[in-house]
């Protein structure tokens, strides 16, 4: 079969249009590849941007969150130091009221013996009345020092309510921080998947 200039001619033409539609056909999927690369490129750069500053939020809130770490565990040390000085002064406080109150009944006892025998000798009475006068002083001397105890007592007592009222603020601003942390710890995560 042979074909004529026409048919060949019309068979150019057809196949020049295929090409030409092919053409059209993959110049624009050229651009809509540009236009998605350009926007995926764009962002890229937005989320890389975002990312920075979130990485340098992040460095800052870590050094907050050091330092802060720091200034509680010193706190726990001076805490733990008064503590145990508190302790210590309430068993010497403690040591120093039995003494006081054996002191106590000894000088009750001797007032009574002293007026016991009160219509023996004027000497005997001398005698007895310089003990009571003795313990008496003694008894004076120990009040003094409990009360001086009893004032540093209260004063260890202030020291620690403040440092305690101290560790609760410092846990209240460390928790915010941890929360923000475990946030950008999710969106990190989110961000791989």
């Amino acid at each position: 079969m042979e074909f004529s200039f026409v048919t060949v001619a019309l068979i150019d033409i057809s196949v020049l249009g295929i090409c030409m539609i092919t053409l059209w056909w993959l110049k624009k999927q050229v651009d809509r590849y540009k236009a998605r690369s350009e926007e995926s490129e764009e962002r890229y750069n937005t989320l890389q941007g975002q990312h920075n500053a979130l990485q340098e939020a992040h460095s800052a809130l870590q050094v907050q969150h050091n330092t802060l770490q720091e200034a509680h565990s010193a706190l726990q040390v001076q805490h733990n130091t008064l503590q145990e000085a508190h302790s210590a002064l309430q068993v010497q406080h403690n040591t120093l009221q039995e003494a006081h109150s054996a002191l106590q009944v000894q000088h009750n006892a001797l007032l009574e013996e002293f007026k016991t025998f009160q219509s023996a000798a004027d000497r005997r009475y001398s005698t007895l009345q310089q003990e009571h006068k003795t313990l008496t002083e003694e008894n004076a001397t120990l009040r003094s020092a409990v009360d001086a105890l009893t004032t540093e007592q209260k004063a260890l007592q202030s020291a620690h309510d403040h440092l305690s009222g101290r560790h609760d603020e410092l846990v209240e601003r460390v928790m915010p921080v941890f929360e923000i942390l475990a946030r950008e710890k999710l969106m990190e995560i989110n961000s791989h998947n």
